[in-house]
């Protein structure tokens, strides 16, 4: 006799046994909604027995280096996270932050971290409290001098609020002071919040100085970092000049692997590198030529390798120099296409520190021989090349010894140039 409909198998189970199974999971699932909902106590309870508050906690080395710090500074008031609670207070939360942060005032970080921590583990501790302990407790691991801490529960926070604004800021400032551009690539790409032009200035600024690091390292894992690097800095300040040249280096044939190669390709791809950084300082004419100082010594450097030769490959290669910089030979004495004024500026500098003794360009006694025939060759002859050894900000008329990207006056950027002193 066949069996009844309601009997079928359905998936290795009576259809009647599937209806039971999905009912019973159904009903389970909406229970444990309505006690959450109803029995937050007991829901928080849940979550605190999976959380891994010990990662938060200091190793035995840590500890002993708080213990040391506590009571030989005294910092500033604790920044609080800005974000509302929608939940009631506890008081026995609130005790505890006001302790901490007295404990902060007092400078015993060692106290403090307990405390943290303590409100971290606390069952009756809200979402946006567990947040703003989390934010505290970077900052006075910051100020006990242990900036490892400091990055890890800052940049857990930052997973937790990628939109956060102030997270984001503190850890950019963990990463001046403390750099790696491992991190700093993590912490970047993490940040999902608002960004104001001084926000995507300092961003770019710090990707860019990671760029020029990772080229130091002369391999092609470090070249391919650098660009890497380098395109993020430009995404952040399309206008800026400093991404920019960062961008040029990075991508030169100067940090090529390759060590065989002649000085005539070289040499060309030197006259590429120039002609790309005059049109981007065609942006910035004020800036002082000094921001690319560093780039061109390397250049310098490299290029002293072929001693002599060099100046019998200009020669030979006269056409394709003049190509490159788009000279025609018949309006040789016309002004020239690219400004390549602040080229011989540090140029001028070089030398001056190269006889001085400060700077060190292989053996040969002048390693820049070769740039005079350069400027006859470009029709510049002896015009550009002033010194160029201090810089005024063109906002606040503060004058540096030192080029910096940012004034260390009026914190404005790409503001340095040329200091004249009438």
């Amino acid at each position: 006799m066949p069996r009844p409909v309601s009997d079928t198998v359905a998936g290795g189970l009576p259809l009647w046994d599937t209806y039971e199974a999905l009912f019973f999971l159904l009903t389970g699932a909406f229970l444990g909604i309505i006690l959450g909902f109803l029995f937050p106590s007991l829901w928080r309870s849940f979550r605190r027995r999976f959380r891994k508050t010990e990662r938060f906690k200091p190793d035995r080395l840590s500890a002993e280096q708080l213990y040391e710090r506590s009571g030989s500074l005294q910092p500033d008031k604790l920044q609080s996270l800005n974000e509302e609670d929608g939940s009631p207070t506890e008081q026995s939360v609130s005790s505890l932050f006001v302790a901490a942060r007295f404990a902060v005032q007092e400078s015993a970080y060692r106290e403090a971290v307990a405390l943290y921590l303590q409100i971290l583990g606390s069952e009756s501790v809200s979402r946006v409290q567990t947040n703003k302990a989390m934010f505290e407790l970077s900052q006075v691991y910051a100020l006990s001098s242990l900036p490892v801490k400091a990055f890890e529960t800052g940049v857990e926070l930052l997973h937790r609020k990628p939109a956060h604004t102030d997270v984001f800021r503190f850890l950019l400032k963990q990463l001046s002071e403390d750099f790696d551009e491992v991190r700093l690539e993590q912490v970047v790409k993490v940040y999902a919040g608002p960004s104001s032009a001084e926000l995507s200035r300092e961003v770019s600024h710090l990707l860019a100085q990671a760029s020029l690091r990772s080229l130091l390292t002369r391999s092609e894992a470090g070249r391919q970092s650098s660009v890497r690097l380098a395109k993020l800095a430009v995404r952040w300040s399309p206008t800026a000049i400093e991404p920019k040249i960062a961008l040029v280096q990075s991508t030169s044939l100067l940090w090529s692997v390759d060590k065989e190669r002649p000085a005539d390709q070289l040499f060309i791809a030197f006259c590429v590198d120039l002609t790309e950084l005059a049109l981007m300082r065609r942006q910035s004419p004020h800036l002082s030529p000094l921001s690319v100082e560093s780039f061109l010594e390397a250049w310098v450097t490299e290029l002293a390798k072929f001693g002599p030769e060099l100046e019998h490959t200009i020669q030979k290669m006269r056409a394709e120099v003049l190509a490159v910089f788009k000279i025609d030979r018949g309006t040789q004495s016309s002004a020239p296409v690219y400004d390549l004024s602040f080229v011989w500026a540090v140029f001028s500098r070089l030398k001056k520190r190269i006889a001085s003794g400060s700077l060190l360009v292989g053996t040969q006694p002048n390693p820049l021989v070769w740039e005079q025939s350069l400027r006859d060759l470009l029709g510049y002859g002896d015009r550009g090349a002033s010194h160029c050894e201090a810089h005024e900000c063109i906002h606040c008329r503060e004058v540096h010894r030192r080029f910096s990207w940012q004034c260390r006056s009026c914190n404005a950027w790409d503001s340095l140039g040329v200091w004249s002193a009438g």
